[in-house]
């Protein structure tokens, strides 16, 4: 998931190499949060709108709970919905539960340019230490002093339409449960969805407090029952108490119908890129950051993904060490999974400790393409549905250091003067699975240089030329330009290369590729020696910069299935 955002993020971003040509895609606008409810049973509804959206109010939990709604014994507490990508112009709704008085509102639906709001309540409720499974009929977990250190409530939360659940029975049936039915969530995103709250770190009590969780538990195995309809659901962690104008990192899971299980980790969930530059999420990618609350969203994406919903969280156990098998085999330290559905959408990882982008970068067609990705530096096509056009391919799923379109890796050593590279230098590997994807497709390394060196940080062609390096090369497509009549083999790492040299017609850019005379599933090389090898030919030049390395796969058609098992790139 790119980030936990309500309503959703969603990219518009795009990038292409040597056969493969982007169309521009507008981005989106997202919703502003509220401003932080009063102690009792009344909220707040303000909030001013915002560039970068944020959360809804977050309703605190009342002495005696004299405007409580329903009345009931849910001792939860928590905060309001999430919002989104920009630019902003309104707010999400949210309802909180509370430890005494009556129970919570789930808000009502915001007027453009309000926050979400949300009521406080009355409590009661037997509280639950099992720490093996934190959901539970009461919604209350007290192990503050068992070796998990949590102590917490459930509480649902949503736009005001989307669902209306009752914070009293919400897990009542030992299950937490939210149903309902997104809409199309419209070009302010205010019908953004609904979602499940989980509290980390709170003292309870007539005058709760919630802090950062800073126990030993580092990711939760979750186990969802049901079916999101065709909405994605965005799992993150809020990052402070007050989250208004704040975006909360997440990752995503595609739409399902049968239930979803898996293992998200602290240091998973990651901020839009967007939002790190606006300052409204500092996470650091790879950190465990400042986890407050766990959240859980069934996200409306657009007018397709209007659909009904039934979800529930039947299992989330605290995990004290991370899931080490998501390990490449080059990289020993990872961080960072989750799907990209989003035609451009992007997430960070990282391998070893360095910042990497998965990309899904769909830019030849709009007919829909999902990817996985992580533990790490691999990711998989789940869906490919969209077919090339005019010798160009549907999409490029890929990953990637450098900078390019306004997204940068830290400290990626890049831009490179190409003249400071040597044979030998820049250690790279690559291994990819087929997994019986049909159609035509290449697995490629798409390397940029940029003239000046300061590269081209915020252009989606570079602007000296491109170099590629094709691992398999498909029957039904080539390279850009000509394969070299003379001294068109190269043998380079051990293995020899046809060599293809010719400009791509949109951008004129020149491009130099070297097709593998034999279908490689893996190798491990220095990218330096192909660089040399083309500056030897006069089709890179000594006055270059290296600014981007990627590796992914040119999809003509088909590609579902594709997959890589590993990649770094040392430059």
């Amino acid at each position: 998931m790119r980030k936990y955002v309500s309503p959703l993020f969603l990219g518009w971003l795009f990038i292409w190499g040597c056969s493969a040509e982007p169309s521009n895609s507008p981005g989106k606008p997202s919703g502003t949060g509220g401003t932080t409810s009063s102690n009792g049973g009344s909220a707040t509804t303000g909030g001013t709108t915002s560039p970068t959206g944020g959360r809804g109010g977050s309703g605190k939990r009342g002495n005696t709970g004299n405007t409580g709604v329903t009345g009931g014994t849910n001792p939860g507490g928590g905060s309001g919905g999430m919002a989104g990508s920009p630019p902003a112009t309104q707010g999400g709704t949210a309802g909180t539960p509370p430890t005494n008085g009556g129970a919570p509102t789930t808000g009502g639906t915001p007027d453009p340019g309000t926050g979400g709001t949300s009521t406080g309540g009355s409590g009661g409720g037997e509280c639950m230490t099992d720490i093996e499974n934190l959901v539970n009929p009461t919604g209350w977990v007290c192990a503050k002093d068992t070796p998990i250190a949590i102590q917490g409530a459930w509480y649902p939360y949503g736009d005001g339409t989307s669902c209306t659940p009752d914070p009293d029975t919400v897990c009542a049936s030992g299950n937490c449960c939210i149903s309902g039915a997104t809409v199309d969530p419209g070009e302010d995103f205010t019908n953004w969805g609904c979602g499940l709250g989980f509290e980390l770190n709170s003292t309870g009590g007539d005058n709760p407090v919630k802090g950062a969780y800073t126990g030993p538990v580092k990711c939760f195995d979750i186990e969802l029952t049901g079916s999101s309809g065709k909405n994605p659901v965005r799992i993150g962690f809020t990052q402070l108490e007050n989250t208004d104008g704040k975006i909360t990192p997440f990752v995503e899971i595609p739409a399902f119908t049968d239930g979803w299980s898996g293992q998200v980790c602290f240091t998973d969930v990651e901020c839009p890129d967007w939002a790190v530059e606006a300052g409204t999420c500092t996470k650091e990618v790879g950190s465990a950051g400042t986890p407050h609350d766990l959240q859980i969203q069934v996200s409306a994406i657009g007018p397709t993904s209007a659909s009904e919903f039934n979800v529930c969280v039947s299992k989330l156990k605290p995990v004290l060490d991370g899931n080490t098998g998501g390990t490449t085999n080059s990289c020993s330290m990872v961080t960072g999974q989750g799907s990209i559905s989003d035609q451009f959408g992007t997430a960070h990882v990282t391998c070893n400790g360095k910042d990497y982008i998965v990309q899904n970068n769909a830019w030849g067609s709009t007919a829909g393409q999902t990817i996985s990705f992580g533990p790490g530096t691999k990711f998989k096509v789940v869906t490919q549905n969209g077919t090339g056009a005019n010798g160009a391919p549907a999409s490029y799923p890929s990953i990637f250091i450098g900078a390019n379109a306004g997204r940068s890796t830290a400290n990626s050593g890049l831009p490179k003067a190409v003249s400071s590279i040597m044979a030998g230098s820049i250690p790279t590997a690559l291994t990819w699975q087929a997994n019986g994807a049909q159609g035509d497709y290449n697995v490629s390394y798409d390397v940029w240089f940029s003239t000046g060196a300061g590269g081209d940080p915020d252009s989606s062609v570079p602007s000296g030329g491109y170099l590629m390096v094709w691992f398999h090369d498909p029957p039904g497509a080539q390279p850009i330009g000509m394969l070299l009549q003379q001294n068109g083999t190269a043998n380079i790492a051990g293995r020899n290369w046809s060599v293809w040299y010719g400009n791509n017609s949109q951008t004129g850019k020149p491009c130099v590729s070297y097709v593998a005379q034999q279908p490689l599933n893996s190798l491990e090389f220095k990218l330096g020696d192909f660089i040399r090898d083309a500056v030897s030919r006069g089709y890179v030049q000594e006055s270059w910069y290296l600014t981007n390395v990627f590796a992914g796969f040119e999809i003509w058609s088909g590609g579902t299935g594709l997959e890589i098992t590993d990649f770094f790139v040392e430059p």
